[in-house]
């Protein structure tokens, strides 16, 4: 083209694109699933309990995101989602519950791999989180201290603490308690103990004490009494055991003064079927050191388990009412004795039955009335525990007896 004169020449450009083809424009989609977080730090968390996080997978391309596949390299850690394969839709964000559930003390790492049918899909989220024992139990060698002392406690976990040892916080609710701060349970162990020492009280108390560690915790009652009047017994329960009927047994109760004040014992109150107190002579006041006896009597009116109670009030400030647990079964035992008549039986008008205890020669008679010529008697009066000596004496028409027959003995169970 010629172009002729003075003037300017001023382009004109026209935009254009060329296709060639059938097919129109293609873009190509890249990896863009996005995961949030990265990583995962669960912290402490107790043996036997679980922590939860969440992760958001964010599809920011154009085409459906499938989850194939979520692995774990620890069974402490676990990702929870609906049945797999799984697809994140272009826009979408799919949540995945991951959760720590460790079963030992300890730091544990892993990670999570996620398979999506992206190239280079495995992703992995690394995981990490630590193991921390439960405190179970708290207890001491003494429930209750009177005046000043000093009681042994154990902290006990539910699996042996790691490596490092586990440091247990402890607290009391009472400034008369002193206990340190906190104790440390070694390495591989699953208790440690401490000392709770005590001063004197000027009123009846309860301390109770705490042992703590994260999330964990345990308490235990002390009794705080003050140094002054104390009632002990020998036994919080009597059981009388297998007892015949109408054949009264008796056990003994001791109340002891182990205070530093006298004590004073108002009454004594029963409950239940067959228990009585023999000799008793209240109220009674028993000086420090000074003991007394309340003897207790079962006699049981019918076969069967008996239950029942016995109350002792005082004015001790460390006890005040105590309650003793009573106990026996009613059983019916009885010895069946026979004999043979002798060859004159045509003279004898009945046979006298004598009993005494074993190993003693003082005999009583059993029956009153010789009139009975039946070869046989059954002693019902018999008690447990107990051996018996039997003969019988034959008498004629004119009550002369007969020597005695030969001895037989008899162990009542």
């Amino acid at each position: 083209m010629h172009i002729s004169g003075l003037g300017r020449i001023v382009p004109f450009l026209f935009p254009f694109l060329i296709l060639s083809g059938c097919g129109g424009i293609q873009l190509k989609n890249t990896n863009t699933l996005s995961i949030a977080p990265g990583s995962i730090a669960f912290g402490n968390t107790t043996v036997g309990q679980t922590a939860t996080s969440t992760v958001a997978l964010q599809n920011r391309g154009l085409a459906a995101v499938e989850l194939s596949q979520l692995t774990t390299g620890s069974t402490a850690f676990a990702a929870v989602s609906n049945s797999l394969p799984v697809t994140i839709a272009p826009g979408a964000t799919y949540n995945l519950t991951v959760k720590f559930s460790p079963a030992a003390a300890g730091a544990t790492t892993s990670q999570l791999t996620l398979v999506t049918n992206q190239s280079g899909s495995a992703t992995a989220i690394s995981l990490s989180g630590t193991g921390l024992p439960a405190v179970t139990a708290l207890s001491c060698n003494l429930s209750s201290i009177s005046g000043s002392g000093t009681a042994v406690c154990t902290v006990s976990l539910n699996t042996p603490a790691a490596s490092g040892g586990l440091i247990i916080h402890l607290a009391s609710t009472e400034s008369a308690v002193t206990l340190p701060s906190a104790v440390t349970v070694p390495a591989n162990a699953k208790s440690a103990q401490f000392n709770a020492t005590v001063t004197s009280v000027g009123s009846a108390q309860t301390a109770t004490l705490t042992a703590s560690a994260g999330a964990s915790s345990t308490t235990f009652a002390l009794q705080l009494v003050p140094n002054g009047s104390v009632l002990t017994f020998n036994s919080t329960n009597i059981n009388f055991g297998a007892t015949a009927l109408n054949s009264p047994v008796t056990q003994s109760l001791v109340a002891t003064c182990s205070g530093t004040l006298p004590v004073t014992i108002n009454a004594a109150a029963l409950s239940g079927t067959g228990f009585t107190i023999v000799g008793a002579a209240l109220p009674i006041t028993l000086n420090p050191g000074q003991s007394t006896t309340l003897n207790l009597q079962f006699n049981p009116k019918a076969l069967g388990a008996s239950t029942g109670q016995l109350s002792v009030s005082s004015n001790a400030l460390a006890t005040g009412a105590v309650a003793i647990g009573l106990s026996g079964t009613g059983v019916a035992y009885e010895v069946q004795l026979t004999w043979n008549a002798p060859p004159d039986a045509s003279s004898i008008s009945g046979y006298k039955v004598y009993r005494a205890m074993g190993g003693s020669s003082t005999y009583q008679v059993l029956n009153s009335s010789a009139t009975q010529q039946a070869t046989t008697y059954t002693d019902t009066t018999v008690q447990g525990g107990t051996t018996y000596d039997y003969i019988v004496e034959s008498v004629d028409a004119s009550g002369k007896q007969s020597s005695p027959s030969n001895t037989t003995t008899v162990a009542v169970p």
